[in-house]
């Protein structure tokens, strides 16, 4: 006599256990989460606090680039406490230059009126770059360490 072998028994136990397996992900799954950074509180890595984004056009981002920015930045930190709100430091030049790039330019015009309320200020340089001598108008502002960040930069009619 010939038996005839019958899968359904098997199906059921591997309908079951698929289930099981699913339903158990699903519990852990839920013991899990997931987060979305909303701001950064990591002094390491500041959060950039406003500014566009360049364009090949910008003739500013061209000419005075990243690194040239952070010299420029690094020079407004160094004047510290001379930068002291609500004042406008019409008279004081500071002299920056960055040696990787061989750009150099004076900052001056650094208006400091808006700085205890907003963490801005105000300022001009001179850039003297491959692209020839020209005169910017620029906003730095405080980051989440307190140093400042050039955040916009234009060229200004001289």
């Amino acid at each position: 006599m010939h038996h005839m072998r019958s899968y359904t028994a098997g199906h059921i136990k591997i309908q079951h256990f698929v289930a099981t397996v699913f339903c158990f992900s699903v519990f852990l799954g839920g013991c899990s989460h997931v987060t979305v950074p909303m701001g950064a509180s990591n002094i390491d890595t500041p959060t950039v606090i406003t500014g566009s984004i360049p364009s090949s056009t910008d003739i500013a981002y061209s000419d005075v680039n990243e690194d040239d920015r952070k010299i420029i930045a690094e020079n407004l930190d160094k004047l510290g406490s001379g930068l002291t709100p609500p004042s406008s430091s019409a008279e004081l030049s500071v002299h920056w230059l960055n040696a990787l790039s061989g750009n150099s330019g004076t900052l001056s015009q650094i208006d400091t009126a808006t700085l205890s309320e907003t963490g801005c200020l105000s300022f001009q340089t001179t850039a003297n770059t491959i692209a020839g001598i020209k005169l910017y108008s620029g906003t730095a502002c405080r980051d989440i360490t307190q140093k400042f960040s050039v955040t916009t930069l234009t060229v200004a009619d001289a």
